[in-house]
């Protein structure tokens, strides 16, 4: 008899959970709002793995099933997915949140404050939109979103503000976003560009201007291999800082803790952005 229930009682915890809505994210920093707003009456799913630039991300075939079967596919624009450009064409269920970016504005819009709470507000539109009854919930989490992010900004513009800003070296221009609205004066880039790769007259100039002292620190992100950053500082006394834009360490934090131990949404995220800022400038 108890074998009976338990089997029933399971079978209708499954069928509950498939029945919410799967809305698949191109980005983790994308997935992670939609988790911050969505709550437990959505499935976040994310596309592309943090661990991979989303310049670099090739679709399989089996990620393009995923996208044909989700209720909601959500993606910054062509700008930056340009994978999914001709996929998400005819593609009814998904919506570019910035489809109109020119060539020339920096399409990293999670970097931008401002940006982050209107992308918040705007999940909570298109989840009310397909989930009426759940409406209040979405906008209920997103303003309670919106209050902390804008607490945490307040604090990271004081204490951005007390600190002395040295120019520093970035891997590619993805931050131009969060340096305009700190007031940071704009990272020196190895990779410019659409290129992948610098050349070696770069990496000669910039490693002149290490050795000259001129930066006060040196970034690596986690998406790109280090061997070229490896080689660019080798035997310096530079101090090397990982920046993670996409939110991989999270990630391996949520995988190997659990949601409810590991990081606190898309904050931790940006708290990530502004501690790895203010640890270069203290040094």
């Amino acid at each position: 008899m108890w074998g009976v229930l338990t089997a029933w009682m399971l079978s209708n915890i499954a069928w509950a959970d498939s029945s919410k809505p799967v809305v698949l994210s191109s980005i983790m920093p994308l997935q992670m709002i939609v988790q911050d707003v969505g709550g437990d009456a959505i499935s976040a799913e994310l596309l592309a793995p943090a661990t991979v630039s989303p310049h670099d991300f090739q679709l399989r075939p089996s990620d393009a099933q995923r996208v044909h079967s989700a209720d909601l596919v959500l993606w910054v624009g062509p700008m930056l997915e340009t994978y999914l450009q001709k996929l998400l064409r005819k593609q009814e269920n998904a919506v570019a949140l910035y489809p109109d970016l020119r060539n020339d504005e920096d399409p990293h819009v999670w970097m931008d404050a401002e940006e982050v709470q209107s992308i918040a507000r705007r999940v909570a539109r298109l989840l009310s939109d397909r989930l009426p009854s759940r409406g209040a919930y979405f906008h209920a989490n997103a303003a309670r979103f919106s209050t902390e992010f804008r607490q945490y900004d307040k604090q990271l513009q004081e204490e951005i503000a007390r600190h002395e800003r040295r120019p520093y070296l970035l891997l590619h221009d993805g931050f131009s976003r969060f340096e305009h609205h700190y007031g940071l004066p704009a990272g020196e880039m190895v990779m410019s560009g659409s290129d992948r790769l610098p050349g070696a007259r770069h990496i000669v100039e910039l490693r002149a201007r290490l050795q000259a002292g001129e930066f006060a620190c040196v970034f690596r992100e986690p998406q790109y291999a280090p061997a070229m950053l490896n080689a660019l500082v080798a035997g310096l006394d530079i101090p090397v800082i990982e920046i993670d834009p996409l939110g991989s360490s999270d990630s391996a934090r949520r995988t190997n803790k659990g949601k409810e131990e590991g990081a606190d949404g898309f904050l931790g995220l940006y708290r990530q952005l502004g501690q790895a800022f203010l640890a270069c400038f203290d040094h």
